[in-house]
């Protein structure tokens, strides 16, 4: 896309504006022309989006705290085709609604209703023996110890959208046996760490939170379309629903959401709102100011994001300045202010996951003149390649330089190459199954709902093992894996009965049996799930799993069998993104 170079036109013209009685800004003709090229930008980069059947998004761009362009697109509802616009409130992704919860807890703070060195033992005597000297800054910087309430309990049920109430939680987090990292000092991006945190500020203050906030931070900011969810249940008015891409211009109705002290602390809020929450950011006077201030020297950046904090600021530089991005741990921005230019880009929409980031940083690359790198052109011309000149580039292949957010365990992630009649596929992500079409000598090409993605297999040196590149062709960085050649752990039939039976989990007090089945496979049975197989992984008594925490999202986790000096089985530890060690006893 064409980039027009506007910066310095803007930072001349602006303070020049006159207001009109509506205290927005009146331009002359040259003013004008900037507004409207703008506008034409905006046009063309959210064009997917205009029209009744699309979700929607509201975009406001300021300069010194005033409207610039102010613009909105798609659909806050797909069914009842209700246009977007800027009033319209949206139900922010979990992770965003940690800037708000912490800059709360500072304001707290400053009020003397607590501590960011109480330890939360003091709140709740109730949590384990092990947990005495966590702190509020502790729950803060994800470093408690106390185990993830979404990745734990999809050990016992199918869904993260299963109700989970607060004397569920508080038993859940009492129960555990033994910290999943040293408190204080390791890294787990726990939900249950802010869901606590949450209670503890109920609990110090003798007020539910979304009354607290409402009345202690969004009011006296005029944010009156902006509160904290008390029930996903309640009617909101001007709320848009959420939705997720389902294929090429189509789209489904968004995850359900879970409902457990650890996720319904969501932000619902609108676009005007979030001008007013900018403007209270832009002035260093505020004490919205200074508890984000504080809040960026208190707290630890996450690994694996791009200078970003656990309470969900990120910086970045771009075209030579620094930004401040509010957005999520998926992304999902919806605001970026480049603060030595006064500038701020909001945009809020009603799609999950990914959101609206992405158009976000291109409005932003737009106005400091920042050229978009060119789109590789990949190849995408099929030709002939027999199966068995296919067969060499199949094999397991373990992702290089993987750093999560989740903790600080380097991430191990694999995709299967394999022969499927005769197509070359691949197991790209967990039960996500694409077919590659080739395109040259040792280069494939998959396509999807408006972009390429191409894989070129080489070789470093001829004794190196085969790698594969991967490029996409939409800007997002590309990724090498490198063929895992070593052999892989293949159990004997008559071996697999040793890792049956009945296991325990003390902290869940919840049964798994393993059982081997007819074509000798183990296969994991919970009252509350359907049958997992176990796959034999690459190292002695470990076997791995698919699970699926939402409909069509799955995660994959491993499993390690220990045996005593008898080499009989004794227990097992399961591991995971967001499990360090999950423990079950054979009974």
């Amino acid at each position: 896309m064409k980039r027009l170079f506007i910066l310095l036109t803007l930072s001349i013209l602006m303070p020049a504006f006159s207001v009109a009685q509506d205290g927005q800004p009146v331009m002359n003709r040259q003013e004008q022309v900037v507004k409207s090229k703008l506008e034409a930008e905006l046009d063309a980069l959210f064009a997917p989006f205009n029209n009744d059947s699309a979700p929607g998004c509201a975009v406001s761009v300021l300069k010194d705290g005033k409207i610039l362009v102010k613009k909105s697109y798609g659909m806050a509802s797909l069914e009842h085709r209700v246009p977007f616009s800027h009033k319209t409130v949206v139900r922010m992704p979990y992770s965003e609604a940690r800037e708000f919860i912490a800059i709360a807890a500072v304001l707290m703070e400053g009020d003397g209703i607590l501590k960011f060195d109480d330890r939360v033992r003091k709140f709740f005597p109730q949590l384990p023996v092990w947990s005495e000297n966590v702190t509020i800054r502790d729950l803060l910087n994800h470093r408690s110890g106390f185990s993830d309430e979404w990745a734990v309990l999809l050990l016992t049920q199918a869904s993260m959208a299963n109700r989970f109430d607060e004397s569920q939680f508080l038993q859940f987090l009492a129960a555990q046996p033994e910290p999943e990292i040293e408190p204080g000092k390791g890294y787990l991006y726990s939900n249950s760490d802010f869901g606590l945190l949450r209670l503890v500020m109920e609990r110090a203050s003798g007020t539910k939170l979304p009354d607290w906030i409402r009345t202690r931070m969004f009011e006296p900011l005029n944010m009156r379309s902006t509160a904290m969810q008390r029930d996903p249940h309640d009617v909101i008015r001007d709320k848009a629903d959420g939705y997720l891409p389902a294929g090429a211009d189509k789209y489904a109705h968004g995850s359900v959401q879970k409902t457990s002290p650890g996720g319904n602390y969501f932000i619902l809020t609108n676009a005007e709102d979030l001008q007013l929450w900018a403007e209270a950011h832009a002035d260093p006077s505020t004490e919205i100011a200074r508890a984000a201030a504080r809040l960026w020297d208190e707290v630890r950046k996450i690994p694996g994001k791009e200078n970003h904090s656990v309470v969900g600021y990120s910086e970045r530089r771009i075209g030579g300045k620094t930004a401040i991005v509010h957005e999520g741990v998926n992304g999902w921005i919806y605001m970026t202010r480049i603060v030595a230019e006064r500038l701020t880009i909001i945009t809020l929409g009603n799609i999950e996951f990914d959101g609206f980031g992405k158009q976000n940083l291109e409005i932003a690359d737009y106005l400091l003149g920042v050229q978009p790198p060119a789109k590789p052109e990949l190849l995408s011309r099929q030709i002939a390649v027999p199966v068995s000149e296919l067969k060499k580039y199949t094999g397991r292949y373990l992702w290089q330089d993987q750093v999560s957010w989740e903790s600080l365990v380097p991430l191990r992630k694999f995709s299967e190459f394999f022969i499927e009649g005769d197509k070359l596929k691949a197991i790209y992500n967990p039960g996500y199954v694409i077919t590659l079409v080739p395109v040259g000598d040792g280069i494939f090409f998959y396509g999807e709902e408006g972009f390429g993605t191409q894989f070129t297999f080489s070789r470093a040196a001829t004794d190196s093992p085969l790698q594969v590149e991967v490029k996409y062709d939409d800007g997002f960085p590309g990724v090498t894996m490198i063929k895992d050649e070593s052999p892989l752990w293949q159990p004997a039939r008559e071996q697999i009965a040793a890792f049956t039976g009945k296991f325990y989990s003390p902290h869940l007090d919840f049964y798994w049996t393993i059982e081997q089945n007819a074509d000798g496979k183990l296969i994991i049975k919970r009252p509350t799930i359907a049958d997992t197989p176990l796959v034999p992984d690459d190292s002695t008594d470990r076997f791995r799993f698919i699970g699926e925490s939402y409909p069509g999202i799955r995660y994959t986790a491993t499993i390690q069998f220990h045996r005593n000096e008898k080499g009989d089985i004794t227990h097992f530890i399961v591991r995971s993104g967001r499990i360090m060690k999950h423990r079950f006893e054979k009974i």
